[in-house]
């Protein structure tokens, strides 16, 4: 089948219910013994079968569950929230990291072919979903590839200091609509150490970020090797860093970037290929703060002029890059 709805947990408490007289029978304790991730997994073999070999569809996720360990989903699945995901659980269909919880992430997505390194997550996808983790649990880590596959309307709360929001991996899809915050309701406002809201660990291509918002991390968004990369509209609060690049970045255009609450802007680690190196930033600094910084692998710190910043990193020489300030040069 196209899509598997799984049951609300009323439906399940009910069911197990009817089944206490077996159970008492058997020396068994259903309601104990109740696993979801194991529930959710095995429900995927309810959908089609795809042609590398997993399962292919949706499966409508019309509650909030918890899990205890890491909930494994086949490289075509979408997790489909039934209602619109909000700022708190309660009001949420998704998930919840339970006391006990095993594992460091809650919702990760396998690679389509195991024995490969190209994978190709065609169909992935996550929509109105709310995901709140523990200290040091991640929320999730997503691997998508082409218009098939995307993020839109995900909250991911509460993965505190060590953990990490959304992990994205794959290329040529979409991700909308994202809410990333450390913390949950009633803890300090603060950046927390080794916290990040969004992490691409290696090379990403062709991915679209709109609307997105990261509070509470020690980073906003750090990528690895980014590849035709654009980030439209991203907001930052309580965030030490925005944005970070570790290894290199190939045409990347960061559009109406706001940040709160720090007075950095961009740290490059490094710049691996410099005569390629190209990353568009514009935005403004938004509350007290004036100005803003961009850190470069080689050479002083870049300050820019004013609270809003429209600026070009690229290729100073062989070895190293600069910062263009586009809108002083427009406006000379």
């Amino acid at each position: 089948m196209n899509s598997y709805t799984l049951p609300t947990i009323e439906e399940a408490e009910e069911a197990i219910a009817g089944m206490e007289g077996l159970g008492d029978l058997l020396g068994t304790n259903f309601r104990a013994n109740v696993d979801w991730a194991d529930i959710i997994e095995r429900a995927q073999e309810m959908l089609n079968l795809s042609g590398s070999g997993g399962m292919c569809g949706t499966i409508i996720v019309p509650d909030l569950y918890p899990l205890n360990r890491t909930l494994r989903l086949d490289a075509h699945v979408t997790l489909q929230g039934s209602t619109r995901a909000f700022h708190h659980r309660g009001t949420s269909c998704g998930f919840y990291a339970e006391a006990d919880f095993d594992g460091e992430v809650m919702l990760k997505w396998k690679k389509a072919n195991e024995r490969s390194g190209n994978f190709s997550n065609f169909n992935a996808g996550i929509r109105n979903l709310h995901v709140e983790a523990r200290q040091h649990v991640s929320c999730v880590d997503f691997r998508g590839a082409q218009q098939s596959a995307g993020i839109d309307n995900l909250v991911c709360r509460g993965f505190g200091e060590g953990g990490t929001g959304l992990v994205l991996r794959g290329d040529t899809y979409s991700v909308r609509d994202v809410f990333i915050d450390a913390t949950i309701g009633g803890q300090s406002q603060r950046s927390r150490d080794e916290a990040d809201g969004i992490v691409m660990p290696e090379r990403t291509q062709g991915l679209v970020l709109q609307n997105v918002t990261v509070h509470n991390c020690q980073c906003g968004l750090e990528m690895s090797d980014p590849q035709s990369i654009a980030i439209l509209s991203m907001e930052t609060e309580c965030t030490a860093w925005p944005v970070r690049i570790t290894y290199n970045a190939n045409d990347v255009r960061l559009e109406n970037l706001q940040v709160r609450h720090t007075e950095n802007i961009l740290d490059i680690n490094r710049a691996r290929w410099p005569k390629d190196f190209v990353v568009d930033v514009s935005g403004m600094m938004v509350g007290k703060e004036t100005s803003g910084i961009i850190e470069l692998p080689k050479g002083p710190p870049f300050r820019t002029e004013g609270k809003t910043f429209r600026l070009a990193i690229q290729r100073r020489d062989r070895t190293s890059v600069k910062v263009v300030d586009v809108k002083k040069q427009r406006s000379s």
